[in-house]
């Protein structure tokens, strides 16, 4: 059995303090430039070996997969946060450590930390001074859902997104202008924020916090900015900006869906109105289902990766419009369509359809419980065991969720997968 991650002995790490002495580095093969000032004497729980180990793991093995659609120079912004930043140092060697003992160990399962102080032990990550301490936040949210989407991964992203949101305000008429002119990592903490605070909304049924994400799109919700890099998001997460505006435009819907109907105010002309504005948005796409003679791997990914979430956007839209009914026929067109994307990234390759099943565990579980299909359920679950082999932390946790939809459904009424979702993620 897989010894708890949580209860390694990288527990008495989250009290050392690291130096950021800028003139005193050791090398690692990789070439990054590691503090070095660290005494292993005084540290009883880990040399400065295993410490540099870790480091080097994580920039190897593990950012790759926490960011495979970002560009080439994640790498050095990441590598200058964690040199930054204490909290950030702390939080990539207990994501490092993490996921090297899963995968010696075999596909990690899900399962609630046993250290539940685990956000009081890295203050920093809790309560951010430095663009590092908010990296530090990030990783610790992907720490969490590797760990099986359980803990403390909420007051992580909280932290990030009042990070972001209070560097944006510091110009208010135009925080456009501030994530274009600002640095590349703050730039990179701020959309990767907006990113899990959208797929947050979807979980626990809220509003986003990012307002900003409505200047992507001009108001007629057609002419995007994906050509202007700065304030794309498909260079960091694969996915047009389109679809993530939209995703976060179906999560505030939803929202104001279950405020009006609480008040026996629901008009269902407006409900649908403002519906059809988004799926006009996710309908006007650039997605194209044939590769670019000039096309790279990563686009080709990020391609790929896009047009799965604009297809189960489209299946979220129509829960929140029909209700969770999986034999209406827009809810089943959808899926019908997201299971093609994804059977045509296998047909691609197996590596790109393995970094494209990565990115898209979300999608696969919206899909999966909205469908009463048996070749499409067992499709998903297969996709899902084949990535938890791979020790991607949270698919067991998602193949459960999407058995206990279908087992609330079979008599007969809908059922809310959001809801149970929540309760899940939120123990």
């Amino acid at each position: 059995m897989l010894p708890r991650p949580h209860t390694s002995e990288l527990s008495p790490m989250y009290n050392t303090h690291w130096s950021d002495d800028d003139d005193n580095y050791t090398v690692i093969p990789s070439g990054y430039r590691l503090p070095a000032s660290i005494n292993p004497i005084h540290q009883n729980w880990i040399d400065l070996n295993s410490y540099q180990n870790l480091l080097h793991y994580y920039m190897e093995h593990v950012l790759p997969i926490q960011f495979s659609h970002a560009d080439g120079s994640v790498d050095a912004i990441v590598w200058s946060l964690i040199h930054s930043s204490d909290a950030a140092r702390q939080a990539v060697c207990l994501f490092a450590d993490l996921h090297r003992r899963s995968t010696q160990g075999g596909p990690i399962g899900y399962s609630a930390p046993e250290d539940r102080d685990v956000h009081r032990r890295i203050p920093r990550a809790i309560e951010p001074v430095t663009e590092g301490d908010a990296f530090a936040s990030l990783c610790m949210i992907s720490y969490c859902l590797f760990s099986g989407s359980q803990g403390q991964w909420q007051a992580f992203l909280d932290s990030a997104c009042r990070f972001s949101l209070a560097f944006l305000e510091q110009n208010p008429s135009s925080p456009a202008s501030a994530l274009i002119s600002c640095t590349d990592s703050m730039r990179f903490i701020i959309k990767t924020s907006m990113w899990y605070d959208v797929l947050a909304s979807v979980t626990l049924i809220r509003r986003p916090m990012f307002e900003v994400l409505r200047i992507l799109s001009d108001p007629s919700g057609t002419a995007l900015i994906d050509g202007i890099p700065e304030l794309s998001m498909i260079n960091v997460m694969g996915c047009e900006t389109r679809n993530i505006v939209a995703l976060a435009e179906i999560a505030d819907l939803a929202c104001w869906k279950e405020e009006v109907r609480c008040t026996g105010s629901l008009s269902v002309p407006e409900l649908v109105r403002r519906g059809q504005l988004i799926e006009t948005v996710l309908k006007t796409t650039n997605d194209d289902d044939h590769p670019h003679p000039a096309e790279t791997v990563k686009s080709r990914l990020r391609r790929l990766t896009s047009a799965v979430f604009r297809m189960s956007a489209l299946v979220y839209l129509h829960s929140v419009l029909s209700g969770d009914y999986p034999l209406c026929p827009e809810i089943m067109d959808s899926v019908t369509e997201t299971v093609m994307c994804l059977r045509h990234a296998e047909d691609v390759s197996a590596g790109i359809a393995r970094h494209v099943l990565h990115s898209v565990v979300f999608n696969i579980c919206v899909c999966g419980c909205l469908t009463d299909d048996p070749q499409s359920r067992d499709y998903f679950v297969q996709l899902l065991e084949g990535q938890q082999m791979q020790t991607t932390g949270n698919c067991a946790l998602i193949c459960d969720l999407m058995r206990r939809v279908w087992a609330s459904r079979e008599g007969g009424m809908p059922v809310d997968w959001r809801v149970v979702m929540r309760d899940m993620l939120l123990v």
